[in-house]
């Protein structure tokens, strides 16, 4: 049992914020704990919904968004999933994604074709229908429950090994 909250306490999980989380932000508090990284962009344009959330629209690929790379742990990321999925602040309409991330340097050079990339989690805007490419409807899970079960299943954990996990277990969509 120790090492099951030992996994879901320890900031291990990559999350990518990029508005009203990062710091010095009305929700950066959701963060309480977590290991900053760094300043890191990653590839889309940042768009300003009507009602002033903040998305990623991952068709533009000439334009990068900067952000804040954090480690969090499960339990933060519960509570922010809660706020980008079900508060009623914001439409219904996100869910927790990956994508690649690459270190932000201070001559804003952009390199999308860099080897530096890692892959990270972020909040998606859900505007498009979503492929599940086996065609097979028991294919589908919820993320945030995936990456709790994997957490509590595996003994030695690390973020390259949730990363490779959701990689393969997410493969099964097609939304970029």
């Amino acid at each position: 049992m120790k090492i099951i909250e030992d996994n879901l306490s320890r900031n291990i999980i990559p999350l990518f914020v990029f508005g009203t989380l990062m710091s010095h932000q009305r929700f950066y508090f959701y963060l309480k704990g977590a290991k900053f990284i760094g300043r890191y962009y990653t590839q889309g344009q940042l768009m300003k919904a009507p009602n002033g959330s903040v998305y990623i629209d991952k068709d533009y690929k000439a334009a990068a968004t900067l952000g804040e790379l954090y480690q969090v742990n499960y339990h933060s990321l519960q509570s922010i999933n809660h706020l980008e999925v079900l508060s009623g602040e914001f439409p219904v309409g996100y869910e927790l994604g990956l994508t690649r991330a690459w270190p932000y340097n201070k001559e804003k050079k952009i390199d999308f074709s860099s080897q530096d990339s890692i892959y990270v989690f972020y909040y998606r805007r859900k505007n498009k229908a979503v492929k599940i490419v086996t065609g097979d409807y028991n294919d589908d899970f919820d993320t945030l429950e995936e990456l709790k079960n994997f957490l509590i299943s595996n003994e030695q954990v690390s973020s390259e090994g949730i990363i490779k996990h959701m990689l393969i277990k997410m493969s099964i969509w097609d939304y970029e």
